[in-house]
């Protein structure tokens, strides 16, 4: 069950711990919290935390100013757009140009429409379907750098 962040900051293990239920993963909360734990761990990775949502970043090698990304999310739909919004700014903040994200459910599609609808014109996203079924979304922060 979420927690609205406004009421109630979860512990980060919390936020694992439900994001892993209700994206209804197919591994108990043991393995994936391993998983995840690990994953911070590979060179360049780091988290970003809004509210009860914890942004897991990876950087990507040969582009530094694009990013690949995945949200582990525990909080309310309102506050996970609101805290996708200021992750957005924030990695435009920081200089990175275009981000990427891979997902299964479709309704997380709707976080891109709203975000999408009050960017600056430089920035945009698109929307891909993977061959497994699931989204592959890119985001354009800002113009792309050389």
């Amino acid at each position: 069950m979420v927690v609205d962040s406004k009421q109630e900051q979860l512990k980060f293990e919390d936020i694992i711990k439900i994001a892993v239920k209700e994206t209804k993963s197919k591994y108990p909360f043991h393995v994936a919290f391993v998983a995840i734990i690990k994953e911070l761990t590979l060179p360049g990775a780091f988290p970003v935390r809004f509210g009860n949502t914890v942004f897991i970043v990876h950087p990507d090698k040969k582009k530094s100013h694009h990013v690949f990304f995945r949200a582990l999310n525990a909080d309310t739909a309102k506050n996970y757009i609101d805290n996708s919004r200021r992750f957005t700014h924030q990695m435009a903040k920081k200089g990175y140009t275009m981000m990427v994200t891979q997902f299964k459910d479709p309704t997380l599609l709707n976080i891109f429409k709203v975000i999408g609808r009050e960017q600056p014109k430089d920035m945009g996203y698109k929307v891909q379907k993977t061959e497994d079924g699931g989204y592959q979304v890119v985001v354009s922060l800002s113009k792309e750098r050389k």
